[in-house]
């Protein structure tokens, strides 16, 4: 079965993770699913990467060397350029209070891992933005 292609939206997804084997995954499913995919393997070159390219969601592993997707997360909201963009962290921990401390900061979503595709693609899919067309439909 084809997933639909997100129609009318800047989907561009920024996968930032040190992990390449998930970064290749993420990336089959969602190019698969229409989406557009670029990568960084840190959160400092995630965060020069989100400046540049302005992606529509970020999703981040939230424990990298480098510095970890809450310290992205906080980065990207103290930037104008980038303070609005959705982020998703992804996990392999099982700590329970992962997901709200990420959450508090700001995460729009959060997934752990091994992320199935049907996970990643409505995750991916809730953060988008709404079209402007459709805010006050």
């Amino acid at each position: 079965m084809t997933e639909p292609k997100p129609a009318d939206r800047k989907t561009t997804v920024l996968i930032v993770d040190d992990d390449p084997a998930f970064v290749q995954l993420a990336q089959h499913h969602l190019d698969a699913a229409g989406y557009t995919t670029i990568s960084a393997r840190d959160s400092i070159q995630g965060l020069v990467v989100a400046k540049k390219e302005h992606p529509a969601v970020v999703l981040v592993d939230l424990q990298m060397p480098a510095g970890g997707g809450l310290q992205l997360l906080e980065r990207l909201r103290a930037n104008r350029a980038t303070e609005t963009i959705p982020l998703v962290m992804v996990t392999a921990s099982r700590d329970a209070g992962l997901e709200e401390q990420a959450r508090a900061r700001g995460a729009v979503g959060f997934l752990h891992k091994p992320v199935d595709r049907e996970a990643l693609l409505a995750t991916v899919e809730g953060a988008l933005p709404l079209p402007p067309s459709m805010e006050f439909a």
